[in-house]
């Protein structure tokens, strides 16, 4: 499952907003019908997960985590304490509760941002930045990354069939 895309919605008075049509798309494809809705741990915005993924993520987390050792026991505690489930109504909807649009400063706009297996939830307001690299620092950032890593050949790369 991929959830790829930036796009724009407003919230109603209730706090309820339409999941865009591509990313329940996914979810319906996927048979994902139930959500779990965290606070991101770096950053001010809010992170939904598919049901399969959020449970994928906390077997992992449980298989680093020792139940014997109390610091990493507080850091799953902290973890999963601040969840909530959603899930969609019949339009579409998702209703995020107020105590969480407010932790992400959101007021009437927000953005899904789709992030692979999971999708965040950014305030959309004229103040809000969103922690995105500009063109040139982003390049040298991915160029950096990528040194070292295996290379995979293109159709197109002749490079990489010449020196085979």
């Amino acid at each position: 499952m991929r959830f790829l895309g930036n796009i724009e919605a407003k919230i109603d008075s209730k706090g309820r907003a339409f999941l865009p049509a591509q990313f329940r798309k996914t979810l319906m494809a996927s048979g994902e019908t139930d959500l779990v809705l965290r606070q991101d741990i770096f950053e001010n915005t809010l992170v939904l997960y598919p049901e399969s993924v959020w449970n994928s993520l906390m077997d992992e987390m449980r298989a680093r985590l020792s139940r014997w050792n109390r610091q990493q026991q507080m850091v799953y505690r902290t973890f999963v304490s601040g969840v909530i489930g959603v899930s969609m109504d019949t339009n579409g909807r998702i209703l995020i509760p107020k105590a969480y649009l407010q932790a992400a400063g959101i007021t009437q706009s927000l953005r899904f941002v789709g992030m692979g297996d999971t999708i965040e939830i950014w305030a959309c307001e004229p103040e809000a930045e969103l922690p995105f690299m500009d063109k040139d620092r982003f390049g040298s950032a991915l160029e950096e990354l990528m040194k070292g890593a295996p290379r995979h050949a293109d159709a197109g790369d002749t490079a990489a069939t010449d020196s085979l």
